[in-house]
């Protein structure tokens, strides 16, 4: 079954953006590491038990210059906060194989993020996370130990306990949606408003009360090639 895991708030400045989001929901955060072939680094929000936002900065002040998917992501933080892309997760890697031949590609099995304790396990997905979020799509996740999963992780700061993504508002339509990701989107907890693709807003449960983060989406998402 299809499931949100995680959301990328782009931001100029990673601390000033994570403090601005921990302000505003009183939820907690922890230094998340970051991912040596893009130059980016991420602080996690998490958002239940395995659930979460990754705010996430440029780091390397050269890498837009040399890595075409960090210029895009420095290109859309220039205006500040974004939401820059979502992603989701399946139970079972039968799933994800499954998807895996409706996008028409392989399983990528490959490391993503670095730790700071220095650990940097493989990230299995479909397909690749960068161009989808180009896109404004979402891709998919298989995590095989849910006991590891960022969400899950000890924070700082906490005022305010997160119970998980009650909805999420984003571009297009219920049938652009399907198309992308097949019958399994009628599952997700998507509000569509018509506009260019991407995502607008996440609506979490607390013990506060409903908590909505608003931001804006992605700029001139791209068409594939």
């Amino acid at each position: 079954m299809l499931t949100i895991d995680h959301i990328s708030l782009g931001s100029r400045n990673i601390y000033a953006g994570t403090e601005q989001l921990c302000t505003e929901t009183g939820f907690g955060q922890y230094e998340g590491g970051w991912f040596p072939h893009l130059g980016i680094a991420n602080r996690i929000v998490p958002l239940g038990p395995d659930q979460y936002i990754e705010v996430e900065s440029v780091i390397d002040a050269y890498s837009p210059h040399t890595n075409p998917s960090a210029r895009w992501f420095y290109d859309q933080i220039e205006g500040g906060d974004v939401f820059i892309g979502w992603c989701l997760r399946v139970d079972t890697r039968d799933e994800l194989q499954k998807l895996a031949e409706h996008f028409g590609t392989d399983i990528i099995d490959m490391p993503l993020r670095k730790r700071t304790d220095g650990v940097q396990r493989n990230a299995i997905r479909v397909p690749e996370t960068i161009p989808c979020w180009q896109r404004g799509v979402p891709n998919v996740f298989l995590i095989e130990d849910l006991s590891e999963h960022p969400g899950a992780q000890p924070r700082e700061g906490q005022r305010n306990t997160p119970q998980g993504i009650t909805w999420m508002e984003v571009g297009g339509t219920e049938a652009d949606m399907r198309a992308w990701l097949g019958d399994g989107a009628a599952d997700l907890p998507l509000k569509y408003n018509g506009g260019r693709p991407g995502l607008y807003a996440v609506a979490v449960a607390t013990d506060e009360g409903e908590v909505v983060i608003r931001r804006t989406a992605v700029t001139e998402p791209r068409q594939p090639v």
